[in-house]
């Protein structure tokens, strides 16, 4: 008898906390390409941001780069960078889902 495969589902990953704190670390490991080039797309910042896209409405990937990165820059801590970036994303007039 054979088994016909079955696609598992996968679930999108919506916890922006989740999602911050692990840009943080990026932010940390591709600080000096970031900041050598200005350009996320082919560093691992980028698809970190993209998931940030697809949850909010009405922004880039690049101003919500552009956002966060200033707030990185601040060297606040990621706890700091957490609750500015969260407090940014929301003041900016985007709505986050989940």
């Amino acid at each position: 008898m054979k088994k016909e495969w079955v696609k598992p589902e996968i679930k999108k990953v919506t916890d922006t906390g989740a999602i911050l704190e692990c840009l943080y670390e990026v932010y940390q490991m591709e600080e000096e390409s970031v900041t050598q080039s200005g350009k996320i797309k082919g560093t691992m910042v980028y698809p970190f941001v993209k998931m940030l896209e697809n949850q909010a409405a009405g922004k880039s990937a690049e101003k919500i780069h552009k956002d966060l990165w200033r707030l990185y820059l601040k060297r606040g801590g990621k706890d700091q960078f957490i609750k500015d970036a969260n407090s940014a994303l929301k003041r900016k007039g985007t709505s986050i889902k989940g």
